[in-house]
């Protein structure tokens, strides 16, 4: 049925153009129509024009939308970008290796990465910072402790929210499990997190931070078949990035003290 303006008033017409737009789930329309109108009208737009004007702010609506929501069940602790990784302090990568890893072209041919290295190194900085990037740029991404790993694990048939965070994980394409080695697990715990890397190989790529090198794997797990079985999953399209040296963040520490120079 045409709708009929005649007559009817500026901010009836207004209210109702929201209306059908929340009918029609055109969430940015509706929120921003005096801006919209103003715009057309300062701009002198076309039909055509001002049709594609509406449709692309929706567009960008939504992908700012479903930006948010990738970011915000990710479950990073906290953000951390790529812009602000130190390259001058960390030598373990290169301005070349660090340009390939922001591409997250690894994602895409399902390579996992593992940085190992002592605490304070810049691992899980770069970990989530290279998390975030994939988020923008449209990748399903999980974010995990290893420690939070084994209790979702353990818990997924009897708890709501952990089966949630399980089928989140599964759905990834790209899984971080930070903090791998710094607590030992035990057998029950070492098969369970087995089954999940192969469950997720070649169909997710992992990317793993650790204390630990290859070789103290075994410690950890306490079993050294399981830890040679999961390091073969891991490492069959793998790269590893050594980040050896100093703590930046003892290297850079903060005081709110004034110094004592009496």
């Amino acid at each position: 049925m045409k709708q009929s303006w005649k007559g009817v008033a500026l901010m009836d017409k207004t209210q109702t153009i929201k209306a059908s737009a929340q009918t029609l789930g055109l969430t940015h329309t509706k929120l921003s129509l005096e801006e919209i109108l103003h715009t057309a009208k300062e701009n002198d737009y076309s039909y055509f024009d001002f049709l594609g004007y509406v449709l692309d702010g929706e567009i960008l609506y939504r992908q700012d939308k479903a930006r948010e929501k990738r970011i915000k069940e990710a479950g990073f602790p906290y953000p951390k970008y790529l812009k602000d990784f130190d390259l001058s302090f960390c030598k373990a990568i290169s301005r070349k290796q660090f340009k390939q890893l922001a591409e997250l072209a690894w994602i895409d041919g399902i390579y996992n990465l593992i940085l190992s290295g002592p605490p304070g190194v810049g691992k899980t900085h770069l970990a989530i910072g290279l998390g975030y990037q994939a988020c923008e740029d449209g990748y399903k991404v999980s974010y995990t402790t290893m420690q939070s790993l084994i209790k979702v694990l353990r818990t997924e048939e009897v708890d709501r929210h952990a089966g949630v965070k399980m089928r989140r994980i599964r759905a990834s394409n790209l899984l971080i499990i930070d903090e791998v080695g710094y607590l030992p697990i035990n057998a029950t715990e070492g098969n369970m997190f087995f089954q999940l890397i192969s469950e997720l190989q070649e169909r997710t790529s992992i990317m793993i931070t650790t204390n630990k090198g290859f070789e103290e794997w075994t410690e950890f797990l306490g079993d050294a078949a399981l830890a040679t079985a999961i390091l073969d999953r891991l490492a069959y399209q793998c790269d590893k990035i050594p980040m050896n040296g100093k703590s930046y963040r003892i290297e850079n520490r903060k005081s709110f003290l004034a110094e004592d120079k009496s």
